[in-house]
């Protein structure tokens, strides 16, 4: 498994990474209805500046074997805080068919080494309260919970979320 930051022909892959995970991991959080409708080519726009930007705003790296993408993350600036020393862990999604194979946790760790690179303290992530697999993979890879909750609705859906955190 290789582990390489993203380039614009990944974009369409990590659109197609995203909904089948979130299908997959979150038919229990979220309306199938909804899940069934996400569309894999939505919202790639952003991606793109950012990989295309002088200097990116974000990270994103994608896990791959045989040259096929499985996998991605995307390490950035805290969405919600304004805090300039702490990195979010924005997304990290694997598809179903490799899952529980390591990709999820190296990507973690590289994650955590970028943010480091960058000169980040800690990085924060946001978890939904009850993925179990994830909270056991962030715990895995360092991350407590930093004792925040919250409630979000950028899916339309109410997702209550639990805040975690590594020190770097």
């Amino acid at each position: 498994m290789l582990i390489r930051p993203a380039s614009l022909e990944d974009v369409e892959f990590i659109g197609s990474i995203r909904v089948a995970a979130w299908q997959a991991a979150y038919r229990c959080f979220m309306p199938d209805a909804y899940l069934d409708s996400l569309d894999p080519t939505e919202n790639l726009d952003g991606l793109r500046a950012a990989l295309c930007a002088e200097i990116p705003p974000l990270t994103l790296c994608i896990a791959e074997t045989e040259e096929m993408p499985m996998a991605f993350s995307v390490l950035g600036k805290p969405r919600y805080d304004a805090n300039h020393s702490v990195a979010e862990l924005w997304a990290l999604n694997v598809h179903p068919s490799h899952w529980r194979k390591g990709a999820g946790q190296q990507l973690v760790r590289r994650a955590l080494l970028d943010a480091r690179e960058q000169k980040f303290t800690s990085v924060e992530l946001w978890c939904i309260r009850g993925n179990l697999a994830a909270e056991r993979l962030y715990e895995a890879c360092g991350f407590v919970s930093n004792g925040q909750v919250r409630t979000t609705n950028f899916t339309g859906y109410p997702l209550h979320e639990s805040g975690y955190s590594c020190a770097l």
